[in-house]
């Protein structure tokens, strides 16, 4: 079922009159873009912040890896139209952590199709908005736009997502869940960060534990990776995988190269060199 990923990716850019993955020069806006990765796999890229959520056909449902940056869910609903599918093929969310940038339409997507969402326990409380900021933080984060070059003040003010979402599960590292994903525990840029290997694709869903610039494995900027030696230990971890694809919570996956580039991201990483300010 998953071989000829890249031959496979190719026709589907010819036919499907979806953007590729290059990344504007500019990152002026865009529209929200929905591009193969395989012909299992699609990346859900909005304009703000390019960020990333993904779908993944098993064969037995849809599965996606976060939930897109709006609390109504239009990230994931516009995309299933845009491939011609049906929401209610969606089985399960795997969320990397509580940003809201990757979680705000988890609690939609559990209200209106059912289905089941899954994250780490260390993130619990910023899901469920127990430990969600009061007062004059609240309040001024519930007056910042969604969308938009403030939304990532938001998430930071509020220290939690718009609205709260219960687990059905929580993520363990080594866990297989959907049956065809295998957690990691990822910590560093938050406490419960996970990525997630599909093992029949070889794909990896690190969210924000890399990061991939310009087709080049790169790191999150410094100042939003709070613990810098756990999060270097996290991308190692990542890269010990040896994925055959890596799909990020920014910009677009790298499909390309992987070997190389996993190989000169981990001598880095091994080296006494301070980590990148940008990333």
């Amino acid at each position: 079922m998953f071989r000829n990923f890249q031959t496979t990716r190719s026709t589907l850019l010819r036919n499907s009159g979806l953007s590729s993955f290059s990344t504007p020069k500019s990152e002026a806006p865009i529209t929200l873009q929905v591009l193969p990765v395989t012909n299992h796999i699609w990346c859900v890229r909005r304009p703000s912040y390019l960020a990333c959520s993904y779908l993944v056909d098993t064969g037995r449902g849809i599965v996606a890896i976060d939930s897109g940056m709006n609390s109504g869910a239009a990230d994931i609903f516009t995309a299933f139209k845009k491939l011609g599918l049906s929401p209610t093929q969606l089985t399960a969310v795997l969320l990397t952590h509580w940003h809201n940038d990757h979680a705000a339409g988890a609690a939609e997507l559990k209200a209106r199709l059912g289905v089941a969402i899954h994250y780490a326990t260390e993130d619990a409380s910023f899901f469920t908005r127990e430990s969600a900021s009061r007062g004059l933080r609240a309040w001024l984060g519930e007056k910042i736009p969604e969308l938009g070059p403030l939304v990532l003040l938001r998430g930071l003010l509020e220290e939690a997502p718009p609205r709260a979402v219960a687990a059905d599960s929580f993520v363990r590292n080594g866990d297989l869940v959907a049956g065809e994903f295998r957690v990691l525990a990822t910590p560093g840029h938050t406490p419960g960060h996970v990525a997630y290997l599909h093992e029949p694709s070889r794909a990896l869903f690190c969210g924000d534990a890399l990061a991939v610039v310009g087709n080049r494995l790169r790191l999150m900027a410094r100042p939003v990776t709070p613990d810098l030696p756990t999060a270097r230990q996290s991308a190692l971890g990542c890269l010990d995988l040896n994925p055959q694809f890596i799909c990020p919570g920014h910009r677009a996956p790298l499909v390309q190269n992987v070997p190389a580039e996993i190989a000169r991201l981990r001598s880095f990483l091994n080296s006494a060199q301070a980590w990148p300010l940008l990333g």
